[in-house]
């Protein structure tokens, strides 16, 4: 078994909710190799992955950090 934690750190707990709100419906998607766990505390938020083999592990954080990238490109556009 492998197991990934990622803490993410945002400008402020309105960002980190936003984001937290956009990745959710990936969140409750049920996958046989791997799962995953998010929680929020402010403008932090805590990734928690647990996967059966490299590959799934791989798949998960990239699930996370492809609507990452996205929201962050989003979120700077007037920037």
């Amino acid at each position: 078994m492998f197991f990934l934690e990622v803490k993410l750190e945002f400008d402020s707990k309105e960002q980190a909710l936003r984001f937290f709100k956009s990745i959710k419906p990936e969140l409750e998607e049920e996958y046989l190799r791997s799962k995953m766990r998010i929680t929020h505390d402010k403008e932090k938020l805590q990734v928690f992955v647990s996967a059966q083999d490299k590959t799934a592990l791989r798949a998960s954080l990239n699930s996370l950090l492809k609507p990452l990238i996205l929201f962050d490109n989003i979120e700077n556009l007037d920037k």
